[in-house]
């Protein structure tokens, strides 16, 4: 991708400009750096501002009111404005000498440029403007010392080779896969935010096929990229290549054939089944501190994944199903089930579509999909059929839900007293 943009600051936001006055008018050099210099060279619109000067955190604390130590060990602090949080890294020595040490740190040629203020004036020793015209991604310096120094690193060039299109150095991809072992020290929490930008990109498969073919993959995520996993990869593969960019819809579809190590044998013999698939994904969202909310609905996708004849379901069968899942996700079971679909070489999804169509009419005009939803509640059945408040009655309640399931017609309080009263009334005397 060609670069479209020159040098200068004309591109930057006042509220930038500001606080880069500041940190020069107290006496410290201060540079644009980071991603957005390298989007703006690209001609796109920057989006995360980041900041270096010879300035310290004890400076900065100063000059500004609202500092906050997000990465204090690495001299790096965020400092607000009304319109966004600017992260300050500090450099040593101050000046030029200085900016040129922290620029031959970092991972990238293309992030590994710095923009001067007030002069605007460029500094690209590692020639990223050159590699971003040719759409390279390569390592600064000695690209082993660069991942040794920071493993994530790793996910991160996959990362960007997913987002602008780019290719990978050839020494830069043979360096990640000798690192790719020392990503077992990175925290699960940098390897889910690196994954996640990878999933919801354009060239999300070229991203993951790069990082299993330098084996970093096969460290990060075992359950689905281990060598268990040889010849079966390939189909997540093409489900999330024919998913909508959804983080959500594409995680279920990598993770869908998930295995802990300890049941790969087992599964060999028996098969692993959705249940089991959905317990090894859950582990490792865990790990990835997912919220409890994520991690619940990542699980039904890929445990309750619509199976192939669910286009002939009947429509008590459609609100057996809404019933077992969260309605908010019906639209995401669809796309997983048109992924699987395509992905299995069937070129259209018209049936999935008609029901999609299907779901959403029940969603509409069911009298009840949920217990709660019932016309007669706990108290109903206790004065009904003179019961007393105990487990008893939550069997009840299941077993008129599935009633209603079945002829939502029932879903009055008169239908459901009287069936009450004749199934139940005998048996609780």
């Amino acid at each position: 991708m060609p670069t479209s943009a020159q040098p200068g600051l004309s591109f930057v936001p006042l509220d930038i400009i500001r606080a880069m006055g500041k940190i020069h008018d107290a006496g410290f050099d201060v540079w644009i750096v980071g991603g957005a210099l390298r989007d703006h060279l690209l001609g796109l619109v920057p989006k995360d501002w980041d900041l270096a000067t010879g300035a310290t955190p004890g400076d900065i604390m100063k000059i500004f009111p609202r500092v906050i130590p997000v990465g204090i060990r690495h001299g790096t602090v965020q400092i607000h404005t009304r319109k966004r949080d600017i992260e300050v890294t500090s450099f040593k020595p101050p000046g030029e000498t200085g900016i040129r040490k922290d620029l031959g740190r970092r991972d990238f040629t293309i992030n590994a440029m710095a923009l001067s203020f007030p002069s605007g004036e460029l500094i690209d020793p590692d020639e990223g403007v050159s590699d971003l015209k040719s759409g390279l991604i390569r390592a600064v310096g000695n690209p082993r010392a660069r991942f040794s120094e920071d493993p994530l690193r790793i996910v991160r060039a996959a990362r960007l080779m997913a987002v602008y299109g780019f290719t990978v150095h050839p020494e830069t991809i043979e360096a990640m896969r000798a690192e790719s072992g020392t990503l077992e020290r990175v925290s699960g929490e940098r390897i889910r935010d690196e994954v996640c930008k990878i999933l919801i990109s354009a060239r999300a498969v070229g991203a993951l096929e790069l990082l299993r073919k330098t084996e970093a993959l096969q460290i990060m995520l075992p359950e689905v990229a281990g060598p268990a996993f040889d010849k079966s990869f390939h189909y997540p593969l093409l489900c999330v290549l024919n998913s909508p960019e959804s983080l959500r819809v594409r995680l279920a579809a990598l993770f869908q054939n998930a295995a802990t190590p300890g049941s790969l044998a087992e599964a060999s013999k028996t098969g692993t089944t959705r249940k089991q698939c959905a317990a090894a994904a859950a582990l490792r969202f865990k790990a990835w501190n997912m919220s409890n909310r994520w991690i619940e609905d990542l699980s039904l996708l890929i445990e309750c994944r619509l199976p192939p004849d669910a286009v002939s379901w009947t429509d008590s069968e459609i609100r057996r199903f809404i019933a077992r899942i969260r309605p908010e996700l019906i639209d995401d079971f669809i796309s997983l089930a048109q992924a699987e679909r395509l992905a299995s070489g069937v070129p259209e999804t018209s049936e999935i579509d008609r029901l999609q169509i299907r779901m959403r009419d029940q969603l509409e005009t069911a009298s009840a999909l949920r217990i709660s939803q019932l016309a007669i509640g706990g108290a109903d059945i206790m004065e009904a059929l003179s019961l007393q408040q105990g487990p008893e009655i939550g069997k009840i309640l299941k077993h008129l839900f599935q009633l209603v399931l079945e002829d939502p017609a029932l879903n009055t309080k008169e239908s459901l007293i009287a069936t009450l009263r004749r199934k139940f009334g005998d048996k609780t005397h």
